[in-house]
């Protein structure tokens, strides 16, 4: 029987993948098109894919790929596909059927946008255990958003507001950059893996035709105490990177950070808010910061393998592997 899906490679634009995941009732920022842009900057190939279903467009992906010596490739789909209608485990198997396919020997880690999951899932076997989150529903009105934050986070927004901070919204140029120096500062003390300010710096380039990146600043008079970075992708936004100093924490300027930033965001017709994962045992102070916000807690499916086989080359094709099945043939 004929599959009724179909795979469509690298035949999408800028403007037309934006417009798809703004359909999706959820997605994540490492979908989106300047993430891709950023990874391509800093040596990862960037395949997008659209699946379709007699015609109709279902979901999409965007994988990543390192390639090693002796034609070894390894695969990321982290937060994909992303599913805009149809059947979801029938369009997973077609999908993964198409990447053994297209892709000749390696391995794909494919990090699903599912909440939970069970040791296999459309025959491939989960080797992490999924991260978690805090999801804030941005569809409510902001005096019920308020009205939901717990009483502790609550009583420091207010005592921030009395602090009269000044705050700025950019989207580059100096505070950006202090923001993103600040906050690899802080990653090399405490000693926790992310990404690398070369990433970030690429990622705002990326977002700038779509605008659909936003920092906001606190400063003290004329010096920044606190800022917060924002990356919007479909419907959805994800709070991405958080820094405050001494002064910056006194003054709780974190949470009137995150709060004028959720202000910015409704404005923007965003519907959902990623607090960007938490961890009570690794950063407890900041889970509990992010909890404070009332949001639902998630648990991702976690992160599973697939050995994709190696591929026949066609004979004449001059790869290692076409050379290799034309020996074994003399």
């Amino acid at each position: 029987m004929t599959s009724p899906f179909r795979v469509v490679w690298d035949g999408c634009n800028r403007a037309r993948w934006q417009q798809l995941l703004a359909t999706a009732p959820t997605c994540s920022y490492r979908q989106d098109w300047p993430y891709g842009e950023a990874a391509a900057a800093q040596g990862h190939r960037v395949h997008r894919c659209i699946v379709t279903e007699r015609g109709q467009p279902v979901a999409v992906a965007q994988f990543l790929e390192r390639r090693f010596p002796a034609g070894l490739r390894i695969l990321l789909l982290t937060h994909g596909p992303v599913l805009l209608g149809g059947r979801e485990q029938e369009m997973e198997e077609a999908l993964l059927a198409e990447v053994r396919r297209r892709f000749g020997r390696g391995l794909l880690l494919w990090t699903p946008a599912a909440e939970e999951g069970s040791e296999r899932r459309s025959g491939c076997r989960r080797v992490l255990s999924g991260q978690s989150t805090v999801l804030l529903d941005l569809a409510r009105p902001l005096a019920r958003i308020e009205a939901d934050l717990h009483g502790k986070w609550r009583n420091m927004l207010r005592r921030a507001r009395e602090n009269r901070l000044e705050i700025r919204l950019v989207r580059g140029g100096p505070l950006l950059a202090w923001l993103i120096a600040a906050n690899e500062a802080h990653r090399r003390r405490v000693g926790y893996r992310g990404p690398s300010p070369a990433f970030f710096h690429a990622l705002a380039e990326a977002s700038r035709p779509s605008r659909s990146q936003f920092v906001l600043v606190a400063r003290r008079g004329s010096t920044p105490v606190a800022g917060a970075l924002f990356q919007l992708h479909g419907s959805g936004a994800t709070y991405l990177v958080g820094h405050t100093g001494e002064e910056g924490r006194r003054l709780r300027a974190q949470h009137l950070l995150l709060w004028r930033g959720i202000e910015v965001l409704r404005e923007r017709g965003t519907t959902q808010l990623d607090l960007g994962g938490v961890d009570t045992v690794g950063a407890p102070g900041v889970a509990r910061f992010k909890l404070g916000l009332g949001g639902r807690v998630v648990t991702w499916a976690g992160t599973y393998l697939l050995r994709l086989p190696w591929r026949a080359e066609r004979a004449g094709d001059g790869s290692a592997a076409g050379r290799a099945q034309k020996e074994r043939a003399a």
